[in-house]
């Protein structure tokens, strides 16, 4: 399959890892009545117009049309009512399937986008609200994992009213608006605490929490620099105090020196093998997630909280009463 660009490619893995279903048409043919009414396209009229459209398929009930936009300056009006017009009109004649529409512009969209995506009920990445900024295309690619992502959760509840404008167009700048102003901050701070193996691109711990949930516990890694987890389907979770990594782990080496690690269990923090403790985790797959600052846990399927501290871990069983389910 052959992709406009690298951000075409990137958003498509995204649609369909999340979906399942999702593909690309270049060159499709629609028809523009005026690019200056609300109602822009029909299936009558000239001029003609060629789209690029990703459609990830939530359902054969539920799609999004998705047009990515890798210009060197902001995306225009023009481009937005248009998107507008593709989805309006595929709705128009779509026998009962409903459609969104989803525009990503990592350069970012000039003002008067943001009335046609709000009366054409359009996701905007990166969000536009009264607000004038840009993302790198990393965190653009990023936030649409996050929105699709989101979105299919969401079609799990009630979710009429974001067929109904501005319902989708609020939805997505809700999920993407705290990237506002990110990556000029991390810059200045030389990253965050959490970050992506394959990428190094920032993350987060909603993130990781997605990723990592229901993985299976396959080792565990303890070097002079950080402690971890080998994860099933080849996920990789480091601990390095300061800094979490966590991504696809194949071929990657743990940095540092191996060690085995001081294990302690209990409230009380008892003196613990490392033996017992890989025995009682490994295994187990992670059910959630807490991160304390000075320390993280994951919540493990047979009632044991894994402790992460610098060269340290810490099991807990967290039946109550605690006295009656010491480790």
């Amino acid at each position: 399959m052959k992709f406009r660009n690298d951000l075409e490619k990137a958003v498509y893995d995204v649609a369909k890892s999340v979906c399942a279903k999702a593909h690309v048409e270049h060159n499709r043919v629609i028809e523009i009545e005026s690019a200056e009414t609300p109602e822009v396209a029909s299936f009558s009229g000239p001029p003609k117009k060629e789209i690029d459209v990703i459609t990830a398929m939530f359902s054969e009930r539920v799609q999004m049309l998705i047009s990515c936009k890798k210009y060197r300056a902001r995306c225009e009006p023009t481009d937005v009512q248009e998107w507008g017009a593709v989805v309006h009109t595929m709705n128009r004649y779509s026998g009962g399937t409903k459609f969104l529409g989803l525009v990503i512009s990592p350069s970012g969209f000039t003002a008067g986008c943001e009335a046609w995506a709000t009366s054409h009920n359009l996701g905007l990445i990166p969000p536009l609200k009264g607000k004038d900024f840009k993302f790198a295309e990393t965190s653009a690619i990023q936030v649409s994992r996050r929105v699709l992502g989101a979105f299919a959760k969401r079609l799990n509840f009630p979710h009429e009213a974001l067929f109904v404008a501005p319902g989708f167009y609020d939805f997505v700048f809700g999920l993407a608006a705290d990237f506002e102003g990110r990556d000029e901050a991390a810059a200045g701070r030389h990253g965050g605490r959490y970050s992506m193996l394959e990428t190094g691109w920032m993350s987060s711990f909603g993130e990781l929490v997605s990723t990592t949930r229901n993985a299976e516990i396959k080792d565990i890694v303890a070097t002079d620099e950080c402690l971890g987890l080998v994860l099933s389907t080849g996920l990789l979770f480091l601990y390095f105090g300061d800094r979490i990594v966590f991504g696809n782990g194949t071929g990657f080496a743990v940095p540092g020196r191996p060690i085995e690690p001081g294990c302690r269990k209990n409230l009380d923090g008892a003196p613990y093998s490392f033996a017992e403790l890989r025995r009682l985790v490994i295994g187990q797959k992670l059910t959630s997630a807490a991160d304390f600052g000075s320390h993280f846990e994951f919540g493990l399927s047979n009632d044991v909280n894994l402790g992460f501290y610098p060269r340290m871990l810490h099991v807990v069983r967290t039946l109550n009463p605690p006295e009656e389910h010491l480790l």
